[in-house]
């Protein structure tokens, strides 16, 4: 586009004798110029400097129209204004996020933008996940009460996800790239789930559709994610679904992303039960990838289940025994495809009565329920969660089946995993599987610390963009406590920095500031204590030695 000289002009008002300036440019003799956009009634602008208007018109020299236009009305508005120092107490907790990402260059790899001031917003926003997370339209709000150097409108907030839409391939490639070289660990071996977010609207378009809950939120829209971390509990991707996909066809496209931008080949797979299906596994055997995944074992054939509930052939006690078979894997038709399955099955006692205690917790909410015949009305099952062991003998009937909780005590204790793995033990295969905490533990972190939900933006690309600066954020916060402790432990320190008290440090840390009105340049600035962390200064320091070490 090519470039046009910028120009201030008068535009009368509704009211008589009332002015308004403009900017915006010629559209040659005797035309109407293009107005961009306007500073506001003369007058006021007056009353804020008198010499505001020559002020203005040398300022507009220094822009074209390629500008970022609320960028430009920002730099001239602000030029009027008198020098004032302000007083205040400002966050600066969000200073050690936005080093960590400066460090690694991680927004700054992307593709040059017009827009300013992005990467700082990105930096903020990241930062603000962490620390105290809300939305895009709040974030923008309380911009001033952290340590910002952030001149930018409400617009320039929202455009940040417009660019993050455009730029997420590369920011989960340098995001990858990030986490191999703090962990300085081969990517062998990943454990994978997903789960649901839910939007504050009721509008099925895009993305956002119905489908089952992880939140129990069993009305509002939702969308699906996709989550893999590393043997460090480090989340390598992620990737968006609609709302009403399964947890079962999240994989095979997850995975294929993986080797596509990552170049993965032949690492091991953890996944639990939902992933347990003929397609996912096949899919893996051909892709060269090795598995580790639980197994339905009450929907295995009853030959299997007999097998299970057969005492010969476990080896171990009454707390914990297990044992395996081998078996041929099967093409869709049922011809062998060459490759050899293991599956190992586990007896523990714990277990055993946490599977007795949860099924009573359902048959006593059931209980509650019902009527003195000792049955329950449909409307009072709605939103129930389980209903496995209720049976429906009218339209507007359920009454318990105690056929069903007889069979299902039968494997009170038993685990299954399913795994082509051949050269390792039993034990070893358990102790791998038991790992899956760790994804599971990032899916809290993402709904509690992060509050990716509820989701407050609308369009596809933005929730997208959304959805990846709270993995962005996750990734920071983990790796940053994943520093600490490896530190700690490296020198025998016996300390352990959860996730929780990071961001109470960093959401705790103020300082009093003198701050220039008009630059924003701060002058001067004095650390608080904080009256609920002790030595929280002397923590901060060292924690930012370690994390933000040349």
């Amino acid at each position: 586009m090519e470039k046009q000289d910028l120009m201030l002009f008068n535009v009368h008002g509704n009211k008589k004798g009332v002015l308004y300036k403009y900017v915006g440019w010629s559209n040659g003799f005797n035309k109407n110029p293009t107005r961009w956009f306007s500073l506001g009634n003369v007058e006021k602008l007056l009353e804020i400097n008198e010499n505001a208007i020559e002020i203005i018109k040398n300022k507009l020299k220094n822009f074209t129209r390629q500008d970022d236009p609320d960028k430009v009305k920002h730099a001239l508005l602000h030029s009027i204004e008198k020098e004032k120092i302000q007083h205040t107490s400002i966050c600066v907790g969000n200073e050690l996020i936005s080093e960590f990402i400066e460090k690694h260059n991680i927004f700054k790899r992307l593709k040059a933008t017009r827009h300013k001031n992005m990467n700082e917003i990105f930096n903020f926003l990241v930062a603000k996940r962490i620390i105290n997370p809300t939305s895009i339209y709040n974030s923008f709000n309380e911009s001033d009460e952290y340590s910002t150097n952030i001149f930018s409108s409400k617009n320039s907030f929202y455009r940040l996800l417009d660019i993050v839409h455009e730029n997420k391939d590369q920011l989960l490639f340098s995001i990858h790239k990030l986490v191999e070289s703090e962990t300085k660990s081969k990517l062998d071996e990943i454990y994978f789930d997903s789960s649901t977010v839910y939007f504050e609207s009721f509008s099925r378009e895009g993305l956002r559709v119905p489908g089952y809950s992880k939140d129990a939120k069993f009305k509002e829209d939702q969308i699906v994610i996709g989550l893999a971390c590393d043997k460090n509990g480090i989340p390598i991707y992620m990737k968006v679904f609609k709302g009403n996909t399964g947890d079962s066809r999240t994989m095979i496209p997850f995975i294929l992303e993986l080797e596509t931008k990552f170049g993965i080949k032949n690492i091991t797979i953890v996944a639990d039960r939902g992933m347990s299906t003929n397609a996912n596994i096949r899919f893996l055997e051909q892709r060269g990838h090795n598995f580790i995944i639980s197994y339905r074992a009450k929907s295995g054939s009853q030959n299997f289940k007999n097998w299970i509930l057969d005492r010969e052939g476990y080896i171990g006690d009454s707390e914990f025994r297990y044992k395996e078979t081998e078996y041929e894997s099967n093409w869709k038709n049922k011809r062998f495809n060459g490759k050899l399955r293991r599956r190992i099955v586990t007896y523990s006692k714990t277990r055993a009565k946490k599977d007795r205690e949860d099924r009573g917790i359902l048959i006593d909410n059931f209980r509650k329920k019902q009527d003195k015949s000792g049955y329950v009305d449909s409307t009072k099952m709605l939103g129930t969660k389980k209903c496995k062991f209720f049976k429906q003998i009218s339209k507007f009937k359920f009454e318990l089946d105690y056929e069903k909780v007889a069979k299902d005590s039968e494997f009170d204790g038993i685990y299954v995993y399913e795994t082509n793995i051949s050269n390792i033990s039993a034990e070893k295969i358990i102790e791998k599987y038991a790992n899956q905490w760790k994804i599971e533990t990032n899916f809290r972190a993402l709904k509690s610390f992060l509050q990716i939900r509820p989701v407050y933006v609308r369009l596809d690309e933005h929730i997208i963009a959304h959805s990846i600066l709270c993995f962005i954020s996750l990734v920071v916060l983990k790796l940053i406590t994943y520093k600490i402790n490896k530190f700690y432990e490296d020198y025998g320190v016996i300390d352990h920095l959860s996730e929780q008290k990071l961001i109470n440090i960093l959401s705790k840390l103020r300082e009093r500031v003198d701050i220039n009105s008009k630059t924003k340049e701060i002058i001067k600035r004095q650390r608080e204590d904080s009256k609920t962390i002790k030595d929280i200064w002397s923590e901060y320091d060292l924690i930012k030695k370690i994390v933000i070490k040349k």
